[in-house]
């Protein structure tokens, strides 16, 4: 216990003291970003302190990959997101998995049998997965195609691109699952929750819409915001999403006000 607390004791005089080595929040990050105030929320310097929180207590590399190969890498990606809440999709992933699905070859009726049939979760709760027609047609069509021998996992903007020829990914997991896999730095998992933190923060225009028309341009102003706070973007985009997601209502009101 003495130990727990020496070490929380520790890591807040360290939080404190690069609270004070911060740039003055008047001072520019970006070209009309200031620095802002580390103890006001969504500013340039909050982010940072949140940062180095966060890697003071896990300073390990971060990895984040869900699957134990790149096949399964991919099709948990494909079950995730776009409203899916993340224990059916990973029961639905783990399904797959347990009953060897996720191969070359899988007939579309094995995919489809064990998705549209429901799941029992940990809390007790028996569930269905709302898109099973769709994602079996997605998951089938993927494990299904001559090149997956070829796919190009050395380099993640290549890898990136190849998976934007899969069926069912768009900009947004092709990301995610590069991030995942590759642990890459060069590319940003952007939703409303980035583009609403950008907004705060300032290196977002108030007005920024149409995601996927602009989502290169965006990811590169969150490529810069992170180059110029010295942060590494794979761990700043996880740190953002969960805190903005915790305090969406929040967020909302502060949007609001400083429109």
């Amino acid at each position: 216990m003495n130990k727990s607390k020496n070490n929380q004791d520790l890591r807040w005089k360290q939080l404190c003291l690069s609270a004070k080595q911060l740039p003055n929040e008047h001072q520019e990050l970006l070209p009309g970003v200031k620095w802002g105030d580390c103890s006001q929320l969504y500013t340039p310097a909050f982010w940072k302190i949140q940062y180095l929180s966060h890697t003071q207590i896990d300073n390990t590399k971060n990895i984040y990959k869900l699957g134990s190969s790149i096949l399964e890498e991919i099709v948990v990606c494909l079950l995730g997101g776009f409203g899916m809440p993340s224990d059916i999709g990973i029961a639905a992933f783990d399904r797959l998995k347990r009953e060897n699905l996720i191969r070359h070859q899988v007939s579309f009726k094995e995919i489809h049998d064990a998705l549209c049939t429901p799941y029992m979760l940990e809390d007790g709760r028996t569930v269905t997965y709302r898109f099973h027609n769709q994602k079996s047609k997605y998951i089938h069509a993927f494990l299904n195609r001559s090149d997956l021998h070829k796919i190009p996992i050395h380099n993640d903007i290549q890898f990136r691109d190849w998976l934007l020829t899969v069926n069912g990914i768009g900009l947004k997991t092709a990301s995610w699952i590069t991030r995942n896999w590759l642990n890459s730095n060069n590319v940003a998992i952007l939703d409303i929750h980035i583009l609403r933190a950008g907004v705060l923060a300032g290196f977002y225009k108030e007005n920024t819409d149409n995601l996927t028309k602009h989502y290169f341009s965006l990811e590169r102003q969150y490529l810069a915001f992170c180059d110029a706070l010295e942060v590494t973007s794979a761990i700043m985009d996880a740190i953002i999403w969960d805190f903005m997601k915790k305090t969406n209502r929040l967020a909302l009101s502060a949007l609001k006000h400083a429109s």
